[in-house]
């Protein structure tokens, strides 16, 4: 068998080669810059993608008062190392050496607890400073809004539902309260929700309590309703919610009920998509998905009456995969997502993204839903504020 062997290369040859490489480098870069303006599609790019958002610097302007301020510095500089197209190897790199070396991440805000377990900063921030008596209050406060807003939906006809989804520190307390300070006392953080349930249950308001579904089901599997890599539910938590989403619909509307989800799952040991979100966050050249997830799969139905309602759901990052199981799996292909209220939305049998940037003229149709459902993640109740106390003001005309 003949073995296939590289040519060997002389000193000049590699001499030659390394400065076209430095050369090259250089003149890609002002392709880039170039493409970066006439043709994205044309700019040259070496690596996976880096995840995240960066807020760019204010634009360059032909002023002396840009130029002063420094202003126009940063914008070139900037531009420039934005076109560089080794730029996302670079960055793993660095980021692969300071984790390895250091334990530091290059992703502000996220911290590593037991077993692994990432976290946004946060989430745990939350979880440590809950007080019950300082709760009281505002959320008090706060359910007799949500009611108001829930008369003004009832009043026109549709049915309305308040959802509350889990928090991972909720759920792994001691992946976390053991290695970070965490002053608030564990009455404080195991009550938080059960005081606003009954709260909300006390003012009459429809609510959906996925967060104590989702802890109930801790140690019932071989994993955790929270992977290590990612800050959001799995898919087999996502499964359960959708089926107490569809139970307070049929209970809310006098209709032919939704058939309830039926699934199976298999485990599998390599992450995707959400199940690592925070771990594709830190931008390190080897990530290492390697843990426990579920892969839930929908038994097929056929679809009714359900196809042609109109939902709308307002929440922050836990809607997407609940209105994508929804939309795709319960035959609600009237379904809508408004993220975080304004930031964007999505829809239709395949949820996929509609509009960017939302107006106030935009989200005027969610009046006339036939349901709608507004999601707060435990960690942010009962501070009225986000898209919540948002969608409040809006539709009340409250000032």
């Amino acid at each position: 068998m003949t073995m296939f062997r590289l040519p060997s290369l002389t000193r000049s040859q590699l001499f030659a080669l390394a400065m076209a490489a430095l050369l090259a480098l250089p003149a890609a870069t002002a392709w880039n810059l170039f493409a970066r303006s006439y043709a994205p599609k044309l700019e040259i790019r070496i690596g996976r993608t880096l995840r995240g958002v960066i807020d760019p610097p204010k634009p360059f302007q032909w002023s002396w008062q840009a130029f002063a301020s420094g202003d126009n510095q940063h914008a070139i500089a900037y531009e420039v190392t934005q076109s560089i197209p080794l730029r996302r190897i670079f960055v793993r790199v660095n980021n692969q050496i300071r984790y390895k070396l250091f334990g530091q991440f290059g992703a502000p805000g996220v911290l590593r607890g037991e077993d692994g377990h990432l976290i946004e900063k946060a989430y745990l921030d939350e979880y440590c400073a809950r007080d019950l008596a300082k709760m009281e209050a505002p959320a008090r406060l706060w359910a007799s809004q949500l009611k108001e807003l829930q008369d003004f939906i009832q009043s026109r006809g549709h049915a309305f539902i308040y959802l509350i989804t889990p928090s991972k520190a909720a759920h792994f307390p001691e992946a976390f309260v053991n290695r970070f300070s965490c002053a608030s006392a564990k009455r404080d953080r195991d009550g938080k929700v059960p005081a606003f349930a009954a709260m909300l249950k006390q003012a009459g308001v429809n609510f959906v309590d996925t967060a104590t579904l989702t802890h109930s089901m801790k140690g019932k599997y071989e994993f955790g309703m929270f992977p290590q890599g990612g800050v959001h539910w799995n898919r087999l938590a996502v499964a359960y919610a959708a089926n107490a989403v569809i139970a307070e619909i049929n209970r809310q509307r006098k209709a032919p009920p939704i058939a309830a989800l039926k699934w199976s799952y298999t485990v599998s040991d390599n992450a995707t998509g959400e199940d690592r979100d925070l771990l594709d966050l830190l931008n390190i050249l080897l990530p290492q998905p390697r843990y426990k997830v579920p892969v839930v799969r929908y038994e097929p139905r056929q679809c009714g009456p359900e196809a042609k309602l109109d939902v709308a759901v307002v929440g922050g990052s836990f809607i997407h995969a609940l209105s994508e199981t929804l939309a795709k799996s319960a035959c609600l292909h009237g379904m809508k997502g408004y993220n975080y209220l304004y930031r964007g939305l999505r829809g239709g049998p395949d949820y996929r993204p509609l509009k960017g940037r939302m107006t106030a003229a935009d989200i005027a149709p969610i009046a006339n839903a036939d349901v709608v459902i507004l999601e707060e993640n435990e960690s942010v109740f009962p501070q009225a504020l986000g898209h919540a106390a948002e969608l409040y003001k809006q539709l009340l005309k409250k000032n």
